[in-house]
């Protein structure tokens, strides 16, 4: 069994419930599961080593990075722009791959932002936590909740996915502005990923189990 550590932002649960519904309907609409294996979310830093014997040390710097971004910012709000479609990995030029994807996106422009401030500190932790290794590095950070992805589709099946999303997402009513609710420790299982967890390899059997949350 393989095993990656994660530590996630979940938004308030008004927010997570209308994304659930929206998630679910499109993966559903296009037979593309991978997505929906996940606990809603959005990754801080994603699928990383750990060592056992220092989880309980893990834990504890987690929590004290909520208890920082909540004494900054108490349940920071940060602005949904909707859903959009691109890449989520290396793919072979993004345009019919397994990168293909379609999410919620909540890019932000301001460095200073509670999320991006909150993203730095936690990446720097993970670098710093003697027995983890860091996930390999992926680009400048793009915070988004991901509604599809790994999804496989030809082109113009992938772009009617994106304007289908788009639809349903107004219909549900997604609101424009998320709150940060939880900051959480996730361990995550599969057999099927291996030592290769950045192409979904781990959509067939994906498991996992919450170790520790915090108020943000």
């Amino acid at each position: 069994m393989s095993t990656r550590l994660g530590i996630d932002l979940v938004m308030e649960p008004g927010f997570t419930s209308r994304a659930y519904r929206v998630r679910q309907i499109v993966c559903g609409q296009y037979a593309a599961w991978a997505a929906e294996m996940h606990t809603l979310r959005m990754s801080v830093v994603s699928y990383f080593e750990c060592s056992d014997n220092v989880l309980d040390l893990l834990a504890q710097r987690t929590g004290s990075l909520a208890d920082k971004s909540r004494k900054r910012s108490p349940q920071f709000s940060i602005n949904c722009h909707g859903v959009a479609n691109g890449r989520n990995g290396n793919g072979n030029g993004g345009t019919n791959g397994e990168n293909n994807c379609v999410y919620l996106d909540f890019q932000q422009s301001d460095n200073n932002h509670p999320l991006s401030v909150l993203q730095r500190e936690a990446t720097a932790m993970v670098h710093d936590l003697p027995g983890a290794v860091p996930p390999p590095e992926s680009g400048e950070f793009h915070p988004k909740i991901n509604l599809m992805e790994f999804a496989n589709l030809p082109p113009t099946v992938m772009a009617d996915a994106s304007d289908f999303a788009k639809g349903v997402a107004i219909d549900m009513g997604v609101p424009a502005v998320a709150r940060g609710w939880r900051l959480v420790l996730i361990r995550y299982h599969s057999e099927a990923a291996g030592d290769d967890w950045s192409h979904g390899a781990w959509a067939p059997d994906l498991s996992w189990e919450y170790l520790a949350s915090y108020v943000i």
